[in-house]
């Protein structure tokens, strides 16, 4: 089972999430929002730890995300906005995850069809809102997903037993603050994700 912790802001949280065993760590690359990290602290959180880096991204214009993916070098990018399937094929230099609002059958049609490595199945983006588990479920039987959306260590379980993913998406769900993880909460997720 994967574990994914997004919207990390800080060195030290980065490495919390790294000892508790995380896979993947995750940095928000989209100005206004809450865990919004800038370009001048995203070599600072790159050094703090030595798991796999995703970049989120929304609407970037292309030449602007190959640009930040050539200097950075992130693991995979995770698409959270309104790419096309050609953005996508046009990334260039790391694997594409793309998120979707899972709350109907067009939204998993689309998420079935999309030409990506990973589909985040999500309910908006940090909403703290679980997605249609039903859904996610159906889509984690065709593709390799990473369930989001409402993640906390006391619904992982269940969550994993309804729908099968290959991992686990969470950020609200291990924070105390917008942008501030509770080194607790994400040792207790990583505990019970191991089923």
């Amino acid at each position: 089972m994967l574990l994914k912790l997004c919207g990390i802001t800080r060195p030290e949280d980065m490495a919390v999430a790294e000892r508790a065993g995380a896979d993947y760590v995750g940095m928000i690359l989209v100005p206004g929002t809450p865990r919004f990290v800038p370009r001048e602290r995203i070599p600072v959180l790159m050094a703090a730890v030595h798991c796999k880096k995703v970049f989120v991204v929304r609407d970037l214009p292309l030449g602007e995300l190959n640009a930040l993916i050539a200097e950075f070098r992130p693991d995979a990018v995770q698409l959270h906005g309104n790419e096309s399937a050609d953005y996508a094929q046009a990334v260039t230099g790391t694997d594409v995850w793309k998120a979707f609002n899972l709350n109907s059958e067009a939204a998993l049609a689309e998420a079935e069809a999309f030409p990506c490595s990973m589909v985040v199945a999500d309910s908006g983006g940090g909403t703290g809102h679980p997605c249609r588990w039903d859904l996610a479920a159906r889509l984690a039987s065709v593709r390799p997903v990473l369930l989001g959306g409402g993640i906390t260590p006391d619904n992982v379980r269940e969550a994993i037993a309804q729908v099968r993913p290959a991992g686990i998406d969470v950020s609200s769900g291990v924070e105390s603050a917008p942008g501030i993880k509770d080194h607790t909460l994400i040792h207790k997720l990583a505990e019970r994700i191991q089923i």
